[in-house]
């Protein structure tokens, strides 16, 4: 099968996570004012109960799944038969995991807001549906693209249409489940063309049980330390708007990591295809290249946020979402460092077979969060969640890099960061300024946030920054052909 280009992979991928990005964006103004902080609260908590299902529904089988299809992507018959056998392997798994979910909540627990806990099951349902782990491996992003495209324009189309007043929560929570399963639904008949024709051999789904279970453990530290700060705001704190605005500071901070990791995503299925060949040159070459991307958009973004927070939340929110201010600053930072831990991931523990050890990084940091939590969010509620989130993915990130430095030495990535950090913090300091002294207004919001581009844009060229130099050529050549073309 031929390598697609990642040019073109990425483009499809960028598009689909703009969209993404745009779409709660467009909608979430509209939610906070509509159902509130309690009323996200309230689903922010049954959607951390629900992830411990999906959790153990997927039992590790997309990342393993992505790496052997990656690897055997020339191997049509092995394709074929894998994609069947972990095609049963998920859908018994996602049925047993249904069965239990049902009776703890449905049956014994006698629970509030019942109908949203049978509402959230279809988010457990849709785990036998998704088929992402194929299209990825194969490299058909324009696939996926047009998919999640599709389903964000009729997600926001829906919620503006049916979702009018508070009482409506329901309503919401089935718009935003539906549309997940409908993402995965969609692709399926591209599947079946994929994988047509007789299999060879006997199919044997549990068979991949085994290697499943190595991924699986990295797989429960990190849903346990993403998962686990909600679920534990909600029992100790037993306040549905604690957990509002946790979900609401934290998804504003995670919104531009999809467009951050969307590379990451994409060179994860050729970093394993590159190890299969030991091609070690190329896949480090894609590395630097990819640590430029994220470092260039984590760093502006984590001190632009810090920086706008005081006015962008108020505008933004609506009245009663003061305490996400402090949220956003504490929380800001784990765009970078997060994309830290997310390049490594992908771009060496994962393809090259490093799973156990990712795994061991990954549980620790869930310990150390679980353990934070417990008295940090007694004593600070949100906040205190919030603290033990940094402290947890900085300890994962930086065991990655001490374990990841006989392929990439942190020295290497101080030289490829410290451009971006520099143009951060002047850009950072000069919209902090502006946010100060200006009015409060969204026009003003805007200009900052120009300004604050400019700068950035500036500073690069000043400390004449070769990726993000060669890029901006890369573009103006570009623009330059087409219209030479049309001429």
């Amino acid at each position: 099968m031929a390598l697609k280009s990642i040019k073109k992979n990425y483009l499809y991928s960028l598009i689909a996570k703009i969209v993404a990005l745009i779409a709660p964006l467009i909608v979430t103004p509209y939610v906070s004012r509509i159902i509130g902080a309690d009323g996200a609260g309230v689903c922010s908590y049954i959607t951390s109960l629900v992830s411990y299902f999906v959790l153990f529904a997927n039992l590790g089988i997309e990342s393993y799944a992505l790496r052997e299809i990656s690897m055997h992507r020339d191997d049509h018959n092995f394709i074929k038969k894998f994609a069947i056998e972990i095609t049963i392997m998920k859908a018994i798994l996602t049925l047993i995991c249904l069965v239990i979910y049902y009776v703890l909540f449905i049956a014994i627990f006698n629970l509030e807001n019942q109908i949203l806990y049978i509402i959230y099951s279809i988010t457990l349902i849709s785990v036998a549906f998704n088929f992402t782990w194929f299209y990825q491996g194969i490299e058909k992003f324009n696939i996926l693209a047009l998919a999640s495209i599709l389903t964000k324009l009729i997600y926001v189309s829906l919620i503006f249409i049916f979702v009018k007043e508070k009482s409506d929560l329901n309503i919401y929570a089935l718009i935003v489940v539906s549309m997940t399963l409908l993402e995965y639904v969609v692709v399926i008949p591209f599947l079946f063309v994929s994988i047509k024709g007789k299999v060879e051999g006997k199919i044997n789904p549990f068979i991949h049980l085994k290697s499943c279970m190595v991924y699986f453990l990295p797989t429960v530290a990190v849903e346990i330390y993403t998962v686990v700060d909600k679920t534990m705001i909600g029992l100790i704190t037993k306040s549905d708007f604690e957990n509002g605005y946790y979900e609401y500071a934290e998804k504003l901070v995670k919104m531009p990591l999809t467009v951050i990791t969307a590379i990451n995503a994409i060179m994860e299925s050729r970093m394993a295809y590159y190890y299969s060949y030991n091609n070690h040159a190329d896949a480090y070459n894609l590395t630097i290249k990819s640590a430029n991307f994220s470092f260039m958009l984590s760093f502006p973004m984590a001190f632009g946020a810090v920086a706008i927070a005081r006015t962008a939340i108020p505008l933004y929110l609506g009245d009663g979402y003061e305490k996400c201010i402090t949220l956003i600053y504490i929380l800001a930072w784990l765009l970078p460092i997060i994309s830290i831990s997310n390049l490594l991931g992908s771009h060496y523990y994962t393809p090259f077979g490093k799973r156990k050890t990712s795994a061991i990084f990954l549980t620790s940091g869930a310990l150390v969060n679980i353990i934070l939590n417990s008295f940090m969010i007694y004593l600070w509620q949100s906040i205190g969640a919030a603290i033990a989130s940094i402290v947890a993915e900085l300890l994962i990130s930086v065991l990655y890099v001490i374990f990841a430095r006989k392929f990439l030495l942190f020295k290497t990535l101080l030289n490829v960061s410290y451009k971006y950090i520099i143009s951060s913090v002047i850009m950072g300091g000069s919209v902090l300024a502006l946010n100060i002294f200006l009015p409060t207004s969204v026009w003003y919001l805007i200009l900052e946030i120009t300004i604050g581009i400019i700068v950035y844009s500036l500073m690069l060229l000043i400390l004449r920054t070769r990726f993000f130099i060669d890029n901006i050529k890369f573009l103006f050549n570009k623009i330059s052909k087409k219209r030479n073309n049309n001429e």
